[in-house]
Order: C-alpha cells, then sequence, then structure tokens
C-alpha cells in the first residue's frame, strides 16, 4: 500500500484533489476535520485542552468553543505549539491505526502541516496542491469569513510554496480555471505502476 501525502496552504484547493482521489476509489483521511473530532473525543486531549485554557474550552454538551480555543492559540505561537504538541501524535496514531484497516493500492492522507506535525514520517509519497497567492487568499476570505489580514497571518505561519515544492514528489497547480482531474488520473496511474 501506498500512503499519499496531500498538502497544500489554506486554499490552495488540496480539498478539491482529495475528493477527486475520493470519486476515484482512494480512501482519503482528513487530517483537520479528523482532529477537530478527536479534541471532542479523545479523553487524554480533552483533559489537556481544559488543563491549558480552561474548563471554558468546551460548552455545557461537552463541544468544543472552537471560537475560544482559536482566540487563545492564534494570539501567542507558544499556545499554538503546545496544541500542536498535544494533537498531531494523537492524529498520527489515529491516521496509521485507519490505514491499516484499508484494504486497496493507495491511500491518501489531506494535511496541511506534514512536515510540522511529523505525519511525514509515515507516508510514502507527498503530493503538493498550490495556486497563487491571491486565489487562495480569495478562497479562503469567500469561505471561512475571515478578513484578508487574518488570512494573510495564516499564510506567514504556513511553509512556503516553494519550499513544499522542493519536499514533494508530485504537484498540481488548481487555480480553479485550469481542468486537474486529469493531472490527479496522471498521478494515481504513476502511484500504482510503483
Amino acid at each position: 500500500m501506498t500512503r499519499l501525502a496531500v498538502i497544500g496552504g489554506i486554499g490552495s484547493g488540496k480539498s478539491v484533489v482529495s475528493r477527486m482521489l475520493e470519486i476515484m476509489g482512494v480512501p482519503v483521511y482528513d487530517c483537520d476535520s479528523r482532529a477537530k473530532e478527536l479534541m471532542v473525543s479523545d479523553s487524554f486531549i480533552v483533559k489537556e485542552l481544559r488543563r491549558m485554557f480552561g474548563d471554558e474550552c468546551y460548552d455545557a454538551n461537552g463541544e468544543l468553543d472552537r471560537k475560544y480555543l482559536a482566540s487563545r492559540i492564534f494570539v501567542d505561537a507558544r499556545n499554538t505549539k503546545r496544541v500542536n504538541a498535544l494533537v498531531h501524535p494523537v492524529v498520527k496514531n489515529d491516521f496509521c491505526a485507519w490505514a491499516e484497516r484499508q484494504d486497496c493500492d493507495v491511500v491518501a492522507v489531506e494535511t496541511a502541516l506534514l512536515y510540522e506535525s511529523g505525519m511525514a514520517e509515515v507516508v510514502d509519497k507527498v503530493l503538493l496542491v498550490w495556486t497563487d497567492v491571491e486565489t487562495a487568499i480569495s478562497r479562503t476570505m469567500s469561505r471561512s469569513g475571515m478578513s484578508r489580514e487574518q488570512v494573510l497571518t495564516r499564510m506567514m505561519k504556513q511553509m512556503t510554496t516553494d519550499d513544499l515544492l522542493l519536499l514533494s514528489d508530485y504537484s498540481i497547480y488548481n487555480s480553479g480555471n485550469n481542468a486537474v482531474m486529469p493531472d490527479v488520473v496522471e498521478l494515481l496511474n504513476e502511484l500504482k505502476k510503483d
């Protein structure tokens, strides 16, 4: 089995490529959505987040108060590091267990923080999905309601596209104006040859 990481900065279009892979029969593990689930369901993470930031992290129903947590995380780089150090290893182990349960030639993991999270240690190949900065900003603003400044702040905390290109085995440019499905098909054919 080949474990393919699908990476890209905020607004790059990596989720679109991941959905294409799923349509083509490749199981895709979404680190972001799974991390959100684990931040509610994993007792170790819940306990540690409460210890770090107080019981305000969770509402009366046990749901994570994402706005409160974001207000604590994104204003202090130390808090970001603390939360990442807590959540990333749990997500990595969860992905490995999930991948073992799949019965196919290729599985994919969609992640924005492959190298920062340690997930690079458990994948075989890396696909970078990328676009120009203005397209990424526009996509992110329209889907999230964030301001341009908020998007730029998040972008500044991520690895650059140039650095990611150097570290990746494959890349797909996703401007939204070009057809990427042929690139995805070509990539899968290449992976199945290996």
